[in-house]
């Protein structure tokens, strides 16, 4: 499947593939939605920039889409796309969703919502899925307001990957 096919402009917020000269933009929306999450992940630009790279080498499975407002980066999303054998046409989820502080209120977060919709369902899947911190009350709400329902509780489990010779 080809990158994100459907940009388009949705009131003045152009909803995009992210690319390479988005990193840095990219690097302080995450940096933004650690401090809100409370999670981690490699927020300087080389691990990004190795992170997005791994991401474009398997369209069928990643995609970053971007929120571009007045030519500056104001919001992105990461989808995962994956099978199972009980969604057998497919789950789109969206792994991280931020909107840079300045710009919350606007409508941008929904609008990249809707756009990660939009391509779950042109490459033909049948449910889009989000997972936040419990006490992300704010998210949660805002989530519910577009759709979503809460119909399980997501477990996981960080640990250090074995160490690369």
């Amino acid at each position: 499947m080809p990158a994100f096919s459907r940009p388009g402009n949705l009131l003045g917020i152009i909803i995009r593939s992210c690319q390479e000269n988005d990193l840095p933009a990219l690097a302080g929306l995450l940096a933004e939605l650690v401090e809100v999450a409370g999670s981690s992940g490699p927020l300087d630009i080389p691990g990004i920039r190795g992170t997005w790279e791994r991401m474009q080498a398997a369209p069928d499975h990643y995609l970053t889409l971007v929120a571009e407002a007045d030519g500056q980066v104001v919001g992105a999303a990461s989808l995962l796309f994956y099978r199972s054998y009980l969604h057998r046409t497919g789950t789109a989820q969206i792994n991280e969703l931020v909107v840079t502080s300045a710009r919350r209120g606007e409508n941008i977060g929904q609008k990249l919502v809707l756009a990660c919709k939009a391509e779950a369902l042109g490459r033909g899947m049948d449910e889009l899925e989000v997972g936040t911190e419990l006490d992300n009350l704010p998210a949660r709400s805002f989530y519910r307001k577009l759709g979503f329902d809460e119909e399980y509780a997501l477990l996981g489990m960080e640990f250090e990957p074995p160490a690369q010779p």
